[in-house]
């Protein structure tokens, strides 16, 4: 060893070991808090959905939170309020009027009382007998699978605000909000433990909020917020989340939050804000190519045009309709043959005139926020798909399931819209090869059950793709299809939807993947591009 140089690294070594020391003893020993990660690898960008899943399940309740968890986000922001003997309950207004079957102030009312209200039967039947959930409850629901946002209303007791949050072993799991004398107290009581975030929406300064909170994290409306706001406060330790609700919950604040850094990003729209993530980071540069099943069913109900606009917003490249004929001929798109189990009607779709099966409702039985949604025509879904390319310029095809349609109405309607040309044609090989009478060029998919079924079908109706049993799948058989010239498309139905699954599927080269969970197909894109 050369001893010449042995006093200066020795110099080094103490010199970096004072450095450590001061840093220990001088930075804030509450920034920098590590969280729990729901999703591994973890995004740079993470979703904080409001009071839930709220279009799939009541606002502020477990089945709202058990959604959120399901499409894989990261955050639920939550409201929590003061019973009369002192326990808290999640729930935003400071009535139950809006959101149960009851009325009264949350205030002045015992808990064992606000557990005798339904607090979901105001948004769906099939979620009748759902209760206002305690924080406790919620924070042990949560545990290990979701993070939440407890954004403190009314009266506080910030003892037993601390207590439940210990007592359940979540302080790596929550965020408390409120004003900052509050958040001052429940970080004395908690000696740290609890996390702790202010809205700086009208003090834009990290030392200030440093010198006088030094919180674990901080909420900005998102048009306030700034690259050096974010780094400045990312270089204290301190996580930024861009609050993006009302008219900022949009597509392109969302990318600016992307563009800065932003940490969390708390919207109305979290299944949007995923697939604007993928989108932003992969490029659309998707290795498969996405069909939603009825539409955005996760999200929206089934086969309506708030499933197919949700779908297309999601990134899809097809949405898949199911194309029945009514008594008096109009092509709608409705699963069943029957009216009971989507809409509040009874009987065939053939038996009933367009003009009666339009004063049914096909959302409620969903939700409330979708009482209004009607079955819609083939004509609607065509003139929503063009409208949605003409705003944003991503064309989304009609996966088309042929049920019961006029097959020659069905040819007539996509050539107006200029929508033949792309679609898939799905169905039974007679009737498929019928359907070339009255379209030549037609796209047709007919269902593939087993392997050697693909000379038969390559033969039979020299098709455009086939549909093929996801139990079949393999690398061998999808190059076979391919060199062929024919495409292959599975549905990843039931234990199929998993993101190991899926991927397994892009490697050996699937052409389009159906799916009832769009943003798992979104994730297992995510982790092939990106990681």
């Amino acid at each position: 060893m050369n001893t010449s140089i042995q006093p200066l690294r020795t110099r080094m070594k103490y010199r970096a070991f004072f450095i450590l020391l001061a840093v220990f003893f001088t930075a804030d020993p509450f920034a920098g808090t590590v969280f729990f990660q729901p999703i591994d690898p973890p995004r740079k960008t993470q979703v904080m959905v409001h009071r839930g899943l709220m279009c799939a399940a009541p606002g502020n309740t477990l089945p709202a939170f058990q959604a959120a968890i399901e499409a894989g986000f990261e955050w639920v922001e939550t409201d929590i309020r003061l019973t009369r003997d002192g326990r808290y309950v999640l729930l935003h207004n400071d009535t139950v009027d809006s959101t149960t079957d009851g009325s009264g102030k949350v205030e002045d009312m015992l808990l064992a009382d606000l557990k005798k209200l339904d607090a979901g039967i105001c948004f769906a039947p099939s979620f009748k007998g759902t209760r206002i959930p305690t924080l406790r409850e919620a924070l042990e629901f949560c545990k290990g699978k979701i993070n939440l946002y407890l954004d403190c209303k009314g009266r506080i007791n910030p003892e037993t605000l601390v207590k439940d949050i210990r007592e359940t072993g979540m302080e790596s799991q929550v965020i408390v909000f409120d004003d900052p004398d509050v958040l001052k107290e429940v970080r004395r009581i908690s000696g740290g433990s609890v996390p702790i975030m202010p809205s700086i929406n009208d003090r834009l300064e990290v030392k200030y909020w440093m010198d006088n909170l030094s919180p674990q994290a901080v909420e900005v409306h998102a048009e306030l917020l700034t690259p050096e706001l974010v780094r400045g406060f990312h270089e204290v330790g301190v996580t930024v989340q861009a609050q993006t609700l009302g008219k900022r919950d949009c597509p392109e604040v969302w990318r600016r939050c992307f563009e800065m850094g932003v940490d969390w990003i708390q919207t109305d729209l979290g299944e949007e804000v995923l697939a604007e993530y993928v989108l932003y980071h992969t490029g659309a540069n998707f290795p498969v190519k996405i069909s939603s099943h009825r539409g955005a069913n996760e999200f929206a109900p089934e086969n309506t045009l708030a499933a197919y606009e949700k779908a297309a917003k999601l990134g899809v490249d097809f949405v898949e309709i199911d194309v029945h004929t009514t008594k008096d001929g109009e092509q709608v798109s409705i699963h069943d043959h029957t009216l009971e189990r989507t809409t509040n009607g009874t009987g065939a779709v053939s038996d009933i005139r367009f003009e009666d099966l339009r004063k049914l409702s096909a959302g409620a039985w969903f939700g409330a926020p979708f009482a209004d949604q009607k079955v819609p025509t083939v004509d609607e879904i065509c003139e929503l798909l063009n409208e949605f390319e003409t705003k944003t310029g991503r064309a989304v095809e009609l996966y088309v399931d042929c049920k019961a349609p006029n097959l020659e109405k069905l040819a007539d309607i996509l050539r107006k819209h200029r929508k033949l040309s792309g679609a898939v044609f799905y169905g039974h090989p007679d009737s498929l090869l019928l359907l070339r009478k009255y379209a030549s060029g037609a796209k047709l998919m007919p269902p593939m059950g087993n392997p050697s079924d693909l000379e038969l079908r390559a033969s039979q109706v020299k098709p455009y793709a086939l549909d093929t049993r996801w139990s079949i799948l393999s690398q061998e058989l999808i190059s076979n299809a391919h060199k062929k010239n024919i495409r292959i498309f599975s549905d990843a139905m039931g234990d199929n939807e998993t993101i190991e699954r899926y991927r397994q599927a892009i490697h050996w080269g699937i052409d389009t993947i159906q799916t009832d969970y769009i943003p798992r197909v979104l994730r297992a894109i995510e982790l092939e591009r990106l990681y």
